[in-house]
């Protein structure tokens, strides 16, 4: 019976994924996909003053590569204080030349280049002229009496000048200035002049390289973008090989609000002319007037950047090259401007924070909509303060990343030093270094490794989220205050949170609905196939409208459209009552009203169906498909979409589509979990696989009961694992090892010798210690200030307890540990909680552990800092600390250093699979 059950099961979930369309290249169910260079983390590589040479470029390339770092982005920036005789000024031929042997290095050794097309950031240099720069507008509004200005008329090229009397009456002015001063008989009586002036340029690149200073080029012109780009391709051009992506760093250092040409762009984009209702942008008139105006702005902004976007990328596969673009910052549809691109990028800065998720959601979102298995981020900026970073500290923020959608993690980052730069060497002003010199180097390796299994699995299989969730951004347009409207990743707790959109994501992920936010633009292409929302062939179960106010007629109309083709359109608590812009708005209202109207049975009254979709939990058939209009969870409940009682459980999970079955990452938030699991996706069989080591892989316990699966989970606090299922028996062999103790840890008491092997600046003396403790409480004067390596060992016997395998738990660690046991390598930990299973490696007798402890650098460079040396000898803003103030770490009391304890032991029974 159980085996018809099963055979049944395997069947209905066999037919279910040929009906998904998913047949992909997999490997074998038991192990991890073959790595990739692009499946190990890469990082940005600043080129400090191009002060590069090729002895140094191959022996760190050489260094990167043997620490299972996969790639480089190369960013030129500013340069070292000494080192001005090796400056290569930017795109130079000995620049070119450098770039070259870089890439043919990189391309020897396995790995990858991608390269900021520019220095610094934004996109700028000596290329751009004051024409092609850059251009800001200047708003102004002046008292006009007795044929006197209050003030002077706003510097710049003035574009619009106009007075307006207290009845409405307008008079043009803009042709009677001359030399910035205003002749104009007024008639009698109080005049407002309104007057707006265009700046260019209104910045320079900021932290340019040698030869890469000047303005920064007008990101709202195609045509300047081309200019700009000449000598790449001129530079470009004498190369043997390409590098792999053209990187674009985030909006949010533009401050553009003007392009020489916006009246015309307006015009034909929006249908009237900007400057018949130019009042608006100054503040003045009805609420809803000037919101309409400031909307219409924004959009054509937004389209005048995304243009701008897609001829680099276009320009970027002309050199056989992809392009990788952060889109955050832009006064934009972030979800179209991520999706510009071949690679969208998002980033995170400082701490990481649950409601942060929904930010970092628009880039993968874009790439899911594209149908792209790629998805990168600028990850740990400024996670913590120079050289405080533990490896610990990564793992959470890179699990975040993971959750979010992220595939291709980039470090921020690692500066060029060369080998003759006395320790710490070049650093980078913002934290957190990866390379030898910032304090994460000795274990990073182990690091890498976890990122790369991560990875070899998120990128080769295809998203599965289960819900479109409408981005209103017409909602967010519609200001009256804000004419520079970036939307940023630094202020996204103004713009962003406070939303709807973001309360119903948060609502969406805390109860296991997975999503993948959507654009106007993006539902254009959407097909309803077999019931299901098809948008370059990824699959949605249905839509949901959080509740907003703006819609354009004709993205209702797709709406409607998609319904009557048989998907289902969920509408939280109303149907959006209005349309954007001010062009015909009524008219489009009540086209919209024309719309709406379809959706109710023809024998009810239009007032009556109004009426009704303005009530709660509606529920209307419509063609093939339903749209409801009602309060959020009745409708998912009522539309029966997918959803993972993971969440419910304290475990955030990404769910992907494998070749036969579903891919899940697993996070445990916060408490230890130790019990069934339901399932949202039918399997037959399941396997669970440990990121953190390469050969913990079983097949995990599976039960089906009346339709659903379930799945037998252990998983300590912040635990990560990889759960695989499948819609046939695998046959996997050997079987995963759930255990549980009923007996307290044991401490590992004794003596342990404390022998410092590795670092500096000079290795303390060897110590015998009984109680572990911070090595910084050794009587030593060298501890203070060491940083490097201590090897602990300690001689035990094993309590003679009956055990299946024992644990060891190395208590505190400050801040990684390499362990061994009677020679036998266990594995490195950098990642709390320190626990391996030691029980194959025990004898009946004495067993000898040995614990090599790496603490961080920042005791070291206190150290420095106190006897004030010379190591921050950078131009620009050289090293500020995590509030972008002069850094100095003299001030620091010492960091804990070491194995503090305590290390424990417990017996493990084993719990048999049913």
């Amino acid at each position: 019976m159980k085996r018809t059950i099963r055979n049944s099961l395997a069947i209905v979930f066999i037919i279910y994924m040929a009906i998904a369309g998913t047949v992909y290249a997999g490997t074998s169910a038991a192990e991890w996909p073959e790595a990739t260079s692009q499946m190990k983390p890469w990082s940005r590589w600043w080129w400090m003053g191009s002060a590069v040479d090729k002895q140094n470029l191959s022996i760190l390339l050489n260094e990167y590569n043997a620490a299972s770092i996969g790639g480089m982005e190369i960013c030129p920036i500013y340069g070292v204080k000494g080192y001005e005789d090796k400056f290569i000024d930017f795109l130079t031929p000995e620049w070119i030349e450098m770039l070259g042997h870089t890439l043919s290095e990189a391309t020897d050794l396995g790995m990858g280049i991608d390269l900021t097309t520019g220095t610094g950031w934004p996109f700028g240099g000596p290329m751009v002229s004051k024409e092609t720069a850059s251009a800001g507008i200047i708003l102004k509004e002046i008292s006009y009496k007795d044929n006197k200005l209050s003030e002077d008329l706003p510097k710049g090229k003035l574009i619009y000048l106009t007075a307006i009397s207290k009845d409405g009456q307008k008079v043009e002015l803009i042709d009677k200035v001359n030399d910035g001063k205003l002749a104009w008989d007024a008639p009698d009586g109080q005049w407002a002049i309104l007057a707006a002036a265009m700046k260019i340029p209104v910045q320079r690149v900021k932290r340019a390289a040698p030869g890469g200073e000047g303005y920064v080029v007008n990101p709202y012109s195609v045509d300047a973008l081309k200019a700009y780009l000449e000598p790449f391709d001129e530079a470009l051009s004498k190369l043997n090989s390409s590098p792999r992506c053209q990187f674009h760093d985030s909006f949010e250092y533009y401050g553009a609000t003007w392009t020489p040409d916006f009246f015309a762009e307006f015009e034909n984009r929006r249908g009237y002319d900007l400057r018949d209702n130019m009042e608006p942008l100054f503040g003045i008139g009805m609420e809803d007037s000037i919101c309409r105006v400031m909307s219409d702005y924004h959009e054509t902004i937004n389209d005048l950047h995304l243009e701008y976007i897609k001829e680099w990328t276009e320009w970027c596969h002309t050199h056989g090259s992809k392009s990788r673009n952060q889109a955050h910052g832009a006064p934009a549809n972030l979800i179209d401007l991520y999706g510009a691109s071949d690679i969208p990028e998002t980033e995170i800065f400082r701490k990481v924070e649950e409601e942060q998720m929904t930010m970092l959601k628009l880039s993968s979102s874009a790439a899911h909509l594209n149908g792209c298995n790629l998805v990168s981020s600028e990850t740990f900026t400024w996670l913590k303060e120079h050289f405080q970073t533990a490896p610990s500290d990564l793992k959470s923020a890179t699990d975040f990343m993971f959750l979010a959608g992220v595939n291709h993690i980039f470090f921020h980052g690692i500066p060029y030093s060369p080998q003759e730069a006395e320790w710490p060497g070049w650093q980078f002003y913002a934290s957190v270094n990866f390379g030898s010199g910032g304090g994460l180097w000795k274990n990073l390796p182990t690091y890498n490794s976890y990122v790369t299994r991560c990875q070899s699995i998120l990128q080769t299989r295809k998203s599965d989220n289960d819900i479109l969730l409408y981005f209103p951004m017409y909602d967010y347009w519609y200001n009256k205050d804000k004419l520079h409207m970036t939307f940023t990743i630094h202020n996204q707790n103004e713009w962003l949170h406070p939303s709807v959109y973001a309360r119903t994501a948060e609502e969406l992920n805390k109860h296991g609905y997975s999503y993948d936010a959507v654009s106007d633009s993006y539902l254009k292409k959407a097909l309803c196939v077999d019931g299901k929302i098809v948008i370059n062939d990824t699959e949605y179960e249905s839509i949901v409208i959080p509740y907003t106010r703006f819609m354009p007629e004709k993205t209702i109309e797709k709406l409607l459209s998609l319904a009557e083709d048989g998907a289902s359109v969920l509408f939280q608590e109303k149907i959006p009552d209005d349309v954007p812009g001010l062009k015909d708005f009524r008219f489009r209202k009540t086209k919209r009203k024309i719309l709406i109207d379809k959706i109710m049975p023809e024998k009810d009254s239009r007032e009556s169906r109004l009426n009704r979709l303005h009530q709660a939990n509606i529920k209307i058939p419509h063609g093939k498909g339903m749209i409801m209009v009602a309060e959020l969870a009745w409708m998912l409940e009522q539309a029966t979409i997918t959803r993972e009682s993971l969440a419910e459980n304290g475990i955030s999970f990404i769910r992907k589509r494998s070749e036969n079955g579903f891919d899940y990452f697993l996070v445990n938030q916060d408490n230890s979990f130790d019990g069934w699991v339901t399932l949202g996706k039918p399997a037959i069989d399941a396997m669970l696989m440990d990121p953190l080591y390469e050969n913990r892989i079983g097949k995990a316990a599976v039960r089906n009961i009346n339709g659903r699966t379930d799945i037998y989970l252990q998983m300590k606090p912040h635990e990560s694992l990889i759960l695989r299922t499948f819609a046939s028996d695998q046959h996997l062999g050997r079987k995963w090892s759930y255990t549980n103790t009923t007996v307290k840890p044991i401490e590992l008491k004794g003596n342990w010798t404390v022998e410092f092997i590795d670092g500096g600046p000079a290795l303390p003396a060897k110590q015998e210690i009984s109680k572990l403790t911070s090595w910084t409480e050794f009587e030593d004067g060298e501890v203070d200030r060491f940083y490097g390596t201590a090897r602990y060992t300690l001689k035990f016997e094993v309590p003679r307890l009956k055990a299946d395998d024992w644990t060891l738990d190395l208590g505190k660690v400050c801040n990684s540990a390499k362990a061994t046991v009677n020679g036998k390598y266990l594995g490195t930990l950098w990642s709390e909680p320190f626990q391996i299973n030691v029980g194959p490696y025990l004898n009946d007798g004495t067993n000898t552990l040995e614990v090599e402890v790496t603490n961080l650098a920042a005791n070291r460079v206190r150290d420095l800092d106190i006897k004030k040396v010379n190591w921050k000898y950078f131009y620009d803003i050289n090293i500020v600390n995590i509030d972008y103030k002069p850094f100095d770490a003299s001030g620091w009391p010492l960091f804990d250093s070491g194995l503090i304890g305590p290390v424990t032991i417990a017996p493990l029974k084993k719990i048999a699979q049913e």
